[in-house]
């Protein structure tokens, strides 16, 4: 029987398996190794690993953890999860499985990219999703922002400090009042709603875009606000409740509305860097520290 089980072995997992580790709590870590960040060229904004490519990152955490005997790293994706009344039961892509006193899910999202030609081609590389990761590799570079209403405003804004030659590309009809109109006038932002027809690129370069009328415009980057979905459909089949936007509910604590169970990252957050869910899956398994020393000590 496993303290802890860890489904999701990305910065959240790892981070919290380190925490546990070092209470010499009994760990198992479950991951399908296929990382979000997998096609980017590197993590930023990580205090002393800033512009490590993901894959070392994990390299590292894993090479980190192997000191704490208690903890297991298994490179099996979690099928299925069923909860009994003192504990979870988890079953592994291989036919085995494994049971745990407490859960912790740090799955993630997916990225959901528009049908464009050449968005996926280029994601990671030239195409991106957050001005905080990758902000600074756009600096003084041409900048297409895929995005309508407020989600455009909000790139344009945060943008707007690295470069002053920014187009929104609303892809259909914009849905701009009139004052957010004047107000990308007065920045120099132009604005087309024509949709995009695909990218046009060399290797991982972005070269321009093609609209659907054929015309086109150069463009360096392109950042793109896309639809997010639960990479594991596991928290909602075990009942946790989720938000109206589709992420896991949880408390200060990490503690989803299921007993025992927590949730820490990308899945239950829009707040999403390396960095923070790293933060998150620390804090999580100090408090299901807390509560497994709590519980021995009570017995």
């Amino acid at each position: 029987m496993f303290d802890v089980l860890i489904i999701g072995g990305g910065p959240a997992g790892l981070s919290a398996a380190l925490i546990l580790g070092r209470f010499k709590r009994s760990v198992i870590i479950c991951d399908g190794q296929h990382p979000r960040n997998a096609k980017s060229s590197g993590v930023h904004g990580f205090l002393s690993r800033d512009g490590i490519h993901p894959q070392e990152l994990l390299r590292i955490s894993r090479e980190q953890l192997t000191p704490y005997s208690t903890v297991e790293f298994r490179a099996q994706e979690v099928v299925d999860l069923v909860q009994s009344d003192s504990h979870f039961t988890a079953y592994f892509q291989d036919g085995t499985s494994a049971p745990a006193k407490k859960v912790l899910f740090a799955t993630g999202v997916k990225d959901i990219l528009p049908s464009i030609e050449g968005l996926d081609t280029l994601w990671g590389q030239s195409v991106f999703h957050c001005p905080y990761c990758h902000g600074w590799e756009a600096r003084d570079k041409s900048i297409a922002i895929l995005a309508n209403g407020e989600g455009a405003m909000h790139y344009a804004a945060l943008l707007h400090s690295l470069s002053s030659d920014m187009v929104i590309c609303t892809n259909g009809s914009a849905e701009m009042s009139s004052n957010e109109r004047d107000q990308l006038e007065r920045l120099g932002i132009d604005m087309i709603e024509t949709p995009i027809l695909r990218l046009k690129w060399h290797d991982t370069t972005l070269e321009g875009l093609v609209f659907t009328d054929g015309s086109d415009r150069q463009r360096d980057v392109i950042f793109v606000r896309p639809t997010q979905q639960q990479h594991s459909s596991l928290p909602a089949k075990l009942g946790c409740a989720m938000t109206e936007n589709g992420y896991v509910v949880v408390d200060e604590q990490g503690k989803t509305s299921i007993d025992d169970v927590y949730a820490a990252g990308d899945l239950s957050s829009p707040m999403q860097q390396v960095l923070y869910a790293a933060a998150k899956g620390a804090a999580s398994a100090a408090f299901m520290n807390h509560e497994l020393a709590h519980e021995a000590f009570v017995r």
